[in-house]
This record gives C-alpha cells, structure tokens and sequence, in this order.
C-alpha cells in the first residue's frame, strides 16, 4: 500500500458508502438504511483488518530498531508519530459515534449481533449502556456498537455535532483535527506522488458547493443527516484513517528494507510488556530472534546460562523453564513474587547448517509494591458538599488505566489524563478513596486513602464600606446607609462556589436618645434600622448581633450561628 493504491475491497465499500449517501438525500425506505447499518458493520471490520495489519508492521520496525537502530530508529519514531495521532482521531471518532447512538436511542449496545441478541432475536438489555462516555471502561471504549434503532432520527447529528443554534463546533474541530492528520501524512510521503494522490482522495474535506452556495463540510456530513447515515461517515472516517495510516508507514518500512528484515547478523530480543510489575502480578515479555526464519519455531530457554567462548553457550543446572513459542515469538510470564530489581535471561536455539546455535537475550524489571496515592490539592482534609480537588496516582499505570470511587459522596473526573479528580462528600464523619487499575484487562483494587470531612467553617459577617483600624471596625453613618445590608463572606477559602447568605440579624444603637434594637428576616437594613443608623453620633457604637447565615450553594442548608460585629459611626 506504499504505493498508495485503494484495495479492492476498500474501493467497494467506497462506491457502496457513496451509493448510499446519495439515497438519503431522497425518502427512502427501512430496507434502505438497514442497508447502510450493514455497510457500517463492513467498514468496521475494515478498521480491525487494518489495525492487525498495522500492528504486524509496528512489530516489525520494532525488531528492525532492536538490530539496527543507527538505520531504523529514525523511520520507527517518524511511524509511532503517526500511530499516535491515528490514535487519538479513531478514539475521538469512537467517541462521537457512542454519543450519536445515545442520543438517538437513549442507550447503546456494545458487542457483536450475536451477543446482544438471543435466539429469537430480542435485544438482550444486560448489553446496553445508558452510560456517558467518560464513565465507560477502556474495553468498554473499543467495543463495537451492534446496533442502531432510530436509523432515521435526523437531529441527533445536527445537534449533537453541529448546531448553528448552540455554537456547537465538534465537527469543526474534528476537521481541524483531520486536515492536520493528513498535512502530516503529506509531509512525509513527500516525492512520492502516488501516494499523495491516495491521501488528498482518501482525505478530503473540502467544502462544497450545492446549487451556485457554499456548504460547510461539517454542515453537508452532519446537519440533516440519519443517524445511520452520521454513523456510517464516522465510520468510514476511522477506516480512511487506518488506512491512509497503512500506506505512510509501509512507506516508510520499506525505507529500512524492513519488508525483507535482512540483516548481518541475528540476534536475541526480549520485549517486556511492562519493566515495572506491581507485586502479585505478572511479568510478561515476548522472545524472539530479530532476524526471523518463518521455516521453523525456535526453542527459548530461560534461566541461567554460560558462554562457552567462540560465540558459544548453554544453560546452567536444571532450574531452566522452556517458553512456549507462537509465530515465532516465546511468551514468557513470571509472576512477580519478590520486590526489588529483577533480571532475567536465557538463550535461543535455533538449527543451522553447522548445527543448533545458541542467540543469548538478557533483560531486568523492578518489581515495586501496589501503592496508590490520593492526594488532595489544597489541604489534607475533605470539606462538606465541595468539590475538593484531589490528585490521584498509582506508580506503573497512566492516569488512563485508573479509577476511582468514594464511600460517602461521589469522585468526578476532571482532567483524567493528568490524573485530577473531584471528590464531594455528602456527610460528615470519614471518606474512603479507593483506586482501582486495568490490570490485563481487570480491573484491580491498588489501594485507598480516608479522609476526614469536616464542615465548611462560617463566614464572617460584614458591611460594606467598613474600615478595620487595629482589630476596630469604624464606619461613616450615611455610607453604612448606602450599604444597605449586611452580608457573609468566607475568608481565606480555597474552594470556589461556596456561597452564604444572611437570614437574620438583630442591629441595636441610640435613636431619639435612647437605646433601640430591631429584628430582620433577610440581608437588608430595616426603615427602622435606618432611622437608627442615621441617628448615631459619632464615636457611637452600633451593634449586630444574634446573626445567622446559611449555605446556598448546596442542598445542606443547616442554619449557621455568626459572631457579632460592633461598628464605631465615624
């Protein structure tokens, strides 16, 4: 595909899919989008030939690096570069299409046609999910959607993705986001003209004109267009990423000679999925010769071993494991029963013309215990009804691969790949975070952390216009007037959106001579309090006291008791 040629199949599925979107612009019938569903599924399968193909090619610029990483290091970074922003469009686009699907149908079935039906053909609901996508698990994430029931809905799209009434600018993005894949993929298939061709007919995002007027790309794929139809074009989109991400990188394989993988010499390589184990699991790695010989299997052995001299080797004792082989390549698991820095090695035998000859491979992993860190941003306490930032962490996993749940309240994600959360509890008394990871596909519980939960401490009671001089608060009468009230401020309060208000308060000063009071329901000043105010000589004292304040921030609307204030009328 280096080349840049479309294969047949995928010239097919082209026609088909634009076959199709030309009958969606008539009335066309339930036999005509259930049509489109199955070209969906057809493009999917695509995709998941093109993510195995790739990944073979992965595989190979990996061994070819192992050997020669003078010559080959550079072409595999400029491939993984690619692999990484393929990446992140297939899973946005993954994302779109679950939220497309929830939106029509209110719920998503994730698997294949014949997990979510059973033998009559009824959808089977422990298969459905009415969850938002942040919420899924990772397998969850790359499951295929297995069906779509509102094939016809002709908003969800629109509105989901582009809606000229709410600003929404998903689809804007996403094409921001493809036109910037694709200058990638040009800039490295420079001087090969062919595949330039294939990647601007396979990526084209131009806008159009219909009937003398332009029409956005985003406004002619998504604004008035079936949920199927919208379905099938994301589809379709992951499929011309996948493969358009085929072509550059056999491309650039090809710039190595890795097709061929002939090297001078051969050597043993061992792949670890991981140099860092968590206790009680398991370390794994793959063995294999960098210069393969697809006409017979190796044998690994791993343990110790000796050089006898002149590129000879054996294994040492008994105490030896043989690793079993597929396509070529040992897989080796040992769990991880002793912390610390562990190494490990062996040898691989393969036959020659002068006999069995010995390819040694060595490699080490740290072995650390499960530990999980929860570690609250501002201080290290949680606060009653407040999100309270909490930064979460488990040496080993990206901040991907963890989750975290809370026994009083709930956690939030924030920022998941930076590892930044949220915690609000709804009670007082203790809080326990605990951290789980995808550990081989399970999820495994790493650790937790209590907390306790306090209140939020009572606001202090203020009035406008107010001038603190030596622990005394002085005031001028008519500007006190002006401020109309009183109110309740938290200080030196790190968390935001915590809000009071006063509910009531009892002001007494002199008025006509003598000692007067009044009692409010609420912030503002009495006509009464007024006249009070108004009437104080300066170097009088007016006092607030009895106040009380209460939380509107949250459903925890117990009332607070507020220290008095005593205010000198300048």
């Amino acid at each position: 595909m280096a080349g840049g040629n479309i294969s047949p199949r995928q010239k097919m599925i082209n026609m088909m899919y634009l076959v199709l979107t030309a009958l969606l612009a008539l009335n066309v019938s339930k036999e005509v989008l259930n049509s489109f569903f199955e070209v969906n599924k057809g493009i999917a399968r695509a995709t998941t030939n093109f993510n195995a193909k790739n990944g073979d090619t992965y595989a190979a610029f990996d061994a070819a690096a192992e050997v020669n990483p003078v010559k080959a290091g550079p072409y595999r970074e400029q491939a993984y570069e690619i692999k990484d922003e393929a990446d992140k469009l297939v899973a946005s686009l993954q994302e779109m299409k679950y939220n497309l699907v929830l939106a029509a149908d209110k719920k998503v079935y994730l698997g294949s046609e014949s997990q979510i039906k059973d033998e009559e053909g009824d959808l089977i609901e422990e298969y459905a999910t009415e969850l938002n996508w942040d919420l899924l698990s990772d397998q969850q994430k790359l499951t295929n959607i297995g069906v779509l029931t509102n094939k016809d809905d002709r908003h969800a799209a629109g509105d989901l993705f582009f809606s000229e009434k709410r600003k929404n600018n998903i689809a804007t993005d996403l094409k921001v986001d493809l036109i910037s894949y694709k200058n990638s993929l040009l800039f490295l298939a420079e001087g090969n003209e062919s595949l330039i061709t294939s990647i601007n007919e396979t990526c084209n995002y131009d806008d159009k004109k219909i009937k003398g007027k332009k029409q956005l790309w985003e406004e002619y794929n998504f604004y008035d267009m079936p949920s199927v139809g919208a379905l099938t074009l994301l589809s379709k989109m992951q499929s011309d990423v996948r493969n358009t991400e085929s072509d550059i990188i056999n491309m650039l394989r090809e710039n190595i000679d890795a097709g061929s993988l002939k090297f001078t010499s051969a050597e043993g390589i061992q792949i670890p999925n991981s140099n860092f184990v968590l206790k009680g699991d398991s370390f794994r790695a793959q063995i294999f010769i960098a210069a393969k010989d697809t006409t017979q299997a190796p044998i690994i052995y791993v343990g110790e071993f000796d050089s006898l001299g002149g590129g000879e080797y054996e294994m040492i004792g008994d105490d030896y494991e043989t690793v079993k082989v597929v396509n070529g390549k040992g897989i080796f698991a040992r769990r991880a029963s002793s912390e610390g820095n562990q190494k490990w090695g062996g040898l691989i035998a393969m036959k020659t013309d002068n006999g069995t000859k010995m390819y040694p491979f060595r490699g080490q992993y740290l072995v650390a215990a499960k530990t999980a860190v929860v570690s609250p941003t501002n201080m290290n306490i949680l606060y009653l009804e407040v999100n309270n930032p909490l930064k979460i962490s488990v040496p080993g996993y990206t901040a991907g691969q963890i989750s975290a749940v809370i026994n009083n309240g709930k956690v939030s994600v924030v920022k998941k790949s930076l590892g930044e959360y949220s915690a609000r509890p709804s009670k007082k008394g203790n809080a326990i975070v605990t951290l789980y990871a995808n550990v081989e596909g399970k999820r495994t519980k790493m650790g937790q952390e209590e907390f306790r939960v306090k209140e939020v401490p009572p606001p202090k009671p203020e009035v406008k216009f107010a001038v603190n001089v030596k622990g005394e608060l002085f005031i001028d009468k008519m500007k006190m007037v002006t401020a109309g009230g009183l109110s309740a401020k938290l200080k030196n309060f790190d968390f935001k959106g915590v809000r009071y208000i006063i509910t009531s308060y009892k002001l007494t000063g002199m008025y006509k001579g003598e000692q007067q009071s009044d009692i409010v329901k609420g912030p503002k000043f009495s006509s009464k309090m007024e006249g009070i105010i108004k009437n104080t000589r300066s170097g009088k004292s007016i006092t607030i006291s009895a106040i009380k304040a209460r939380r509107i921030d949250t459903k925890n609307t117990a009332i607070k008791n507020l220290d008095p204030l005593v205010l000198t009328i300048k």
